[in-house]
């Protein structure tokens, strides 16, 4: 007797589905076309159950957060999900329980290949089969991961954005069909991808290639601006989002306004009566060293992190200081910390102002991740912000240099000829990164195409190229005017008289965030309440002294 056919639903169960109605007059029988097998989905079938059982048996996790848990659920539905939660909540685990309960690999992009090598270890640790490409991966290893990445199977692939792109990796992660992509430190779609790093822009790209995999975004920090842009930059269809307020109960935030010529003072006092180990963040390398050598002179433990260091000086910084019981402080620009995976940092000093309230959260919010009570301290100098303005304007590309390479690949175009990056670099007189950075712009506007041979060819008229290019113009001067309100919101900040944590909680879109009750806001206002209630206890006590006589 044959079983009645069944449907999916949505719980997961299988239900006997309606029979078809029969049509009243009898139909000629059609030898029917046999199908292909359909391919499962990577996830069918698991529910949080499995997800709580992976955790506690493989990671040592016995309960999960709330926002952990609505993530998993939505990722095994199947459905893009953006995460954003605080430095602590534990959003790496999100991804790698989804790797141990796949059939299938997961690729994991980092910014860092620092932040994939500490991934790498924690994987081995519990077990996790893991294969890491990137630029310091040689040919033999890479060769042997990519034939592990060709097995299939339950494996985590850690790579950048950029190695993602490389022909060889591309071919072999389409043939294997990966279960989930999982983006870290998203935010960096939104701050980096349109100047330092295009690869970012083009991950939607990538992931189409890839068979349109479900997407994973985490971050720690993402303003409603920048979880639209992530969405978008990620092709995210209908996406969940997952977010939990930027504020731990165990950090006290607190600024201090000190001039620049006291600084070097102040920090000196704070740094001697701080519990160690901490985090001194500098905008500028000439500051790190200059602390450093102060620190150095007063015997107190340091070390030092930034970009003119060599590769091997900074790893061997960053290893020395991550060391569990190292009782330390490190100076270092915002190069260092993003994943750095130490719990035990007692207080995180900012001598300049960061670049933004985002980037402040990121870094103040590397303290305390052992939920043990931690400073977050503030020197703020209305100077300061000038270094920032100057810093953001080094570092972005400019108008003028957009216009230069539109009136460069007309002259391309008038000769009907593709064109190479660094060709079209060199005649539009643009440095090589922000060239690349603005190709891709154009490229997502439709004005330009890359051929097979990674060429670029205009595919527009040159009046629609002028005129097109004229509009980003513009989109860029008005990006331009939201980076100075960011910086200047710094300042913003360091000035309210309300609760810090609101001020912060409300720059992320929260609409009526409670007081924290432990900034240095919060704390100067307390000392008239606590005089009130030493008045009721001394009347209270006069009153029972007055009864028992």
């Amino acid at each position: 007797m044959r079983k009645p056919a069944t449907k999916k639903s949505t719980s997961g169960k299988q239900t006997p589905a309606k029979k078809p109605v029969r049509a009243k007059k009898k139909r000629k029988s059609v030898a029917k076309k046999p199908r292909a097998p359909r391919q499962s989905a990577p996830f069918e079938g698991l529910t949080v159950r499995d997800c709580r059982r992976v955790a506690r048996s493989q990671f040592g996790i016995a309960a999960l957060y709330p926002e952990q848990v609505e993530a998993l659920r939505s990722v095994l539905k199947g459905r893009d999900t953006l995460v954003v939660l605080p430095t602590g909540y534990g959003k790496s685990l999100i991804y790698q329980v989804l790797a141990v309960l796949a059939g299938r690999p997961v690729i994991t992009l980092f910014p860092l290949i620092a932040l994939m090598r500490d991934q790498e270890l924690a994987l081995e640790r519990y077990d996790v089969p893991a294969v890491r490409l990137d630029s310091t991966v040689g040919k033999r290893a890479r060769a042997e991961a990519l034939v592990r990445i060709q097995r299939g199977g339950q494996l985590v692939v850690l790579t950048t954005p950029e190695t993602l792109e490389s022909d060889d990796v591309r071919a072999v992660l389409k043939k294997t069909r990966p279960a989930l992509v999982c983006v870290d430190e998203a935010h960096c779609i939104s701050e980096w991808g349109h100047d330092f790093r295009p690869a970012y822009l083009r991950i939607g790209l990538e992931r189409a290639a890839l068979g349109d995999p479900t997407v994973l975004a985490l971050t720690a920090t993402a303003t409603p601006r920048m979880q639209d842009d992530i969405v978008a930059r990620l092709h995210m269809t209908r996406p969940a989002t997952v977010i939990a307020p930027p504020h731990r109960e165990n950090l006290r935030l607190s600024v201090q306004d000190v001039p620049g010529s006291l600084k070097l003072t102040a920090a000196g006092k704070l740094l001697r009566r701080l519990r160690r180990p901490g985090i001194v963040y500098c905008a500028t390398t000439k500051a790190v060293d200059e602390i450093y050598g102060a620190l150095k002179r007063a015997r107190i433990p340091a070390a030092r992190y930034h970009g003119k260091m060599t590769k091997t000086e900074r790893a061997r910084a960053q290893k020395h200081y991550a060391r569990r019981r190292a009782r330390m402080v490190m100076v270092a620009t915002s190069a260092f910390g993003m994943g750095i995976d130490k719990a035990n940092i007692r207080y995180i000093l900012h001598y300049q102002v960061p670049g933004s309230v985002e980037q402040y959260v990121q870094e103040a919010g590397r303290a305390g991740r052992d939920g043990r009570p931690s400073r977050c301290i503030l020197l703020f100098d209305p100077a300061d912000l000038d270094i920032q303005k100057r810093l953001h304007a080094k570092g972005h590309v400019s108008t003028s240099q957009l216009e230069s390479l539109g009136n460069a690949l007309a002259a391309w175009s008038d000769v009907d000829r593709s064109v190479t990056v660094k060709d079209l670099a060199l005649s539009a007189q643009v440095p090589a990164t922000p060239c690349r950075a603005l190709c891709n712009q154009l490229e997502e506007a439709g004005l330009i195409v890359r051929e097979a041979d990674r060429k670029l060819r205009v595919r527009v008229d040159t009046e629609t190229l002028h005129e097109t290019i004229a509009e980003l113009a513009c989109r860029f001067k008005t990006v331009q005017r939201e980076d100075m309100r960011r910086i200047n919101a710094i300042a913003d900040y360091s000035g309210t008289a309300t609760c810090r944590s609101v001020f912060v909680r409300q720059w992320f879109g929260e609409t009526d965030p409670p007081e924290c009750g432990k900034c240095d806001r919060c704390r100067q206002r307390q000392p008239v309440g606590n005089t009130r209630w030493l008045y009721k206890l001394a009347g209270a006590y006069a009153e029972n002294r007055q009864s028992a006589q």
